[in-house]
């Protein structure tokens, strides 16, 4: 399972589901092929500790589900 979160491709406007591990990075539209930097909300503007303070407590979050459905 892995935490994904939505945004608009800026070319053709269709919604694109992002994974986590994807944020701040360049992802191609499935659907165009345009290419963009993947963020968490199309208004906000995240620097790279905010993208890391995000992904770690993604991992974390993903640990602890493993962890409870292992149980």
């Amino acid at each position: 399972m892995s935490i994904r979160f939505h945004q608009q491709c800026p070319t053709c406007g269709r919604r694109i589901d992002v994974r986590a591990e994807l944020l701040g990075r360049t992802v191609a539209c499935q659907h165009c092929m345009a290419e963009f930097v993947a963020t968490a909300n199309d208004d906000l503007d995240m620097g790279s500790s905010d993208i890391d303070n995000l992904l770690a407590r993604a991992e974390a979050m993903l640990e602890r589900t493993s962890t409870v459905a292992r149980a």
